[in-house]
């Protein structure tokens, strides 16, 4: 009768318990909604400051805790482990040293390994002899009873069977214990319980493997962790070198912990590592998102397999089904409204070359869920300049610090460059001009290169990229047509740091359309324009022009259509006799002795449309009307010296140094 009672007088008190909790539930939606993200403008974009935020973490802070004894393995193994999981988007806690005040265990410790997902104790020689890793142990296996936590423990340098029976250093530690009566007899039981219990759970004994790869060991206890968090990870390299800062950005941009849509790109010059920094993103983002995509090397598929089997992609990842079969692209987007709308969504489409692509895999914001986050990476800024992209990222160079441990962990497995290789590894940086690409494709090839060789091999690639280099930079060359093609190859050779109207009205008396070809090279990143007007082209990309335009004439110089070097320019003329192939032509007479230009000397340069004159005035002299062998209007330089006007009748345009 009694429980008869209670159960009647419960079940309203429940209810109206439960009432009052969704009323309290939906009075902070409503709030939320009314003061989530801030008025999107005209232009589509969201202004990235004061960014509303709402707490979308789950129940745990930290998804790993990692016990170490420092002595041991701070800055080694440990070191290497935190790197890499944190590289990887793992959200992961370090013990870090500022926590420990006094004697007394520090109450941040105890509550981050409960706040933790997973729990790594790494069993070390001198792991027992720190009581601060035997609290954190003890700490471990209460959770793992009380709150479902998994540990995940690795014997670095002991066998399990000397954690279990606290043989060997851990009977010594243990034995100094009781000498010194520190601890009392129920603290060192529940130490050695809690390590014979974690010596028994299938963890992972790096001393028993062959080799003792750590490198190796590394990656693959990684993807471990991956596994038992089910993330949407994505690899990166082993040897990346930290991108905090553009990360960070990014993040902010994306708003990982705001409710909204968000859609960003990330553009720049090819081999820049925007998709590297992309999957860091992707991989941090990830662990809140059921529902996610990666979709790479869109420019190529799309020409390979069609746009078409891109959207069936994402459809099948989303939805998990193998049974979509789109045949139009129109078609496919439709499905993506009609079956992805109520899906929170996260999705990374990598190296975009087409607003399409765009609009036939994400349609509009709002054909994807609430909350979606899309990121993109690609080399056309203006693809991104969309009423649907939020926010564009433009990705730059790393600095030297940054270039010399990237190059050094290449070439030298490593942080830093070996003492005797100083010189050498400052020159490779500088080739690299802070493009992560060459940084790696240079570190490897000089890793692979014996020490005299070295030299040697710098030298040719001062002038000569490396094939893997070139292959990536010459994609987007590939893309543009035969007239900014041409601009491009100017610039590449001759113009550099010229100012760019001056180079419109050049290129304008060929047809060229320079204005709008100019924004087409800037679009896609192989050029900048800086705040003095100057046109700025990344050193890879220089290099990259100039041995296309060897390769071109076979190597031969009166076979290039521009010669770039002064000195190379001024042999030209003096020693190569019969028709020359130059457009464009560098003179240097500082080193010549009285050299008359005569009519001849230009008549078998038909072609030649630019013209730079570097030398003394009393160096230059030029017959009346010689200029008139050119059949073209071009443009003419001088440098350091003057010529009367009648000598240049037939050139077109003068510009000052």
């Amino acid at each position: 009768m009694v429980s008869q009672l209670f159960s009647s007088l419960a079940a309203p008190a429940f209810a109206a318990l439960l009432f009052l909790y969704f009323l309290y539930r939906r009075s902070r939606e409503i709030n939320a909604a009314a003061n989530d993200g801030t008025a999107r403008g005209d232009s589509g974009t969201h202004t990235p400051t004061e960014v509303p935020e709402i707490d979308t973490s789950s129940q745990y802070d930290h998804e790993v805790f990692l016990s170490f004894n420092g002595k041991d393995t701070r800055e080694t193994f440990t070191d290497h482990l935190y790197t890499r999981l944190t590289e990887a988007g793992i959200c992961t806690f370090k013990d870090d040293k500022s926590l420990r005040i006094g004697g007394e265990f520090a109450p941040q410790l105890l509550q981050a390994i409960k706040q933790s997902q997973i729990l790594i104790p790494i069993f070390s020689k001198n792991y027992a002899s720190s009581p601060w890793c035997l609290e954190e142990l003890a700490e471990m296996v209460k959770c793992k009873k009380t709150g479902g936590q998994k540990i995940m423990p690795i014997f670095y340098d002991v066998a399990p069977a000397e954690v279990r029976h606290q043989t060997g250093g851990y009977g010594d530690a243990f034995l100094s214990y009781e000498n010194k009566k520190r601890y009392d007899e129920e603290t060192m039981r529940e130490w050695k319980t809690a390590l014979k219990e974690v010596s028994f759970l299938n963890g992972c004994d790096l001393q028993s493997m062959p080799n003792r790869r750590e490198g190796e060991f590394v990656k693959a206890f990684t993807q471990k962790v991956f596994n038992e968090l089910k993330k949407a990870s994505l690899v990166v390299s082993d040897y990346l070198v930290s991108v905090d800062n553009h990360v960070h950005a990014i993040m902010k941009m994306i708003g990982a912990r705001t409710s909204e849509t968000r859609i960003v790109g990330i553009h720049g010059m090819g081999g820049i590592e925007k998709t590297t920094t992309a999957k860091i993103v992707y991989n941090q983002l990830s662990k809140d998102f059921s529902d996610h995509c990666f979709l790479s090397n869109i420019r190529e598929m799309s020409k390979t397999k069609g746009i078409e089997f891109l959207q069936n992609q994402l459809i099948s990842d989303i939805l998990k089904t193998k049974d979509t079969n789109i045949r139009n692209s129109d078609d496919g987007i439709e499905i993506i409204k009609d079956r992805l709308s109520n899906k929170r969504v996260l999705l990374l489409l990598d190296d975009v070359e087409d607003e399409n692509h765009i609009d036939a895999l994400v349609c509009n914001r709002d054909c994807l869920g609430k909350g979606s986050k899309i990121i993109i990476t690609t080399r056309r800024i203006d693809v991104l300049c969309v009423p649907e992209v939020d926010y564009k990222y433009e990705l730059t160079g790393m600095n030297p610090d940054q270039s010399l441990q990237l190059f050094s962990k290449h070439a030298f497995r490593r942080c830093s460059p070996l003492d005797e290789y100083i010189d050498q590894s400052n020159r490779a940086i500088d080739i690299a001009g802070g493009l992560p690409l060459a940084l790696e494709v240079i570190g490897s090839l000089l890793c692979r290169t014996k020490k005299e060789m070295w030299d040697a091999t710098l030298k040719m690639l001062e002038s000569v990229p490396h094939d893997k280099i070139q292959s990536k930079l010459k994609v987007s060359y590939d893309a543009l047509n035969f007239r900014q093609q041409h601009m491009f190859l100017d610039i590449a050779c001759l113009f550099v740091g010229y100012d760019k109207d001056n180079l419109v009205h050049f290129w304008s008396e060929s047809d060229f359309f320079p204005e709008v070809a100019m924004e087409v090279l800037r679009n896609m990143s192989l050029i900048k324009i800086s705040e003095d007007n100057e046109v700025w082209m990344h050193d890879q990309l220089v290099d990259l022009g100039r041995e296309m335009v060897r390769q071109k004439g076979g190597t031969k110089v009166e076979k290039q259509s521009r010669v770039w070097d002064p000195k190379v320019g001024s042999d030209l003329l003096r020693k190569h006799k019969g028709k020359k192939e130059a457009e464009a032509l560098r003179l240097d007479l500082d080193c010549q002795k009285q050299y008359h230009f005569t009519y001849e000397d230009f008549e078998c340069i038909p072609d030649l449309r630019f013209l730079q004159v570097r030398g003394s005035r009393e160096n230059f002299h030029a017959e009346k009307g010689f200029f008139g062998a050119n059949r073209h209007q071009m443009f003419f330089q001088l440098v350091s010296i003057q010529i009367s006007s009648q000598n240049y009748d037939g050139f077109h345009g003068l510009v000052s140094p």
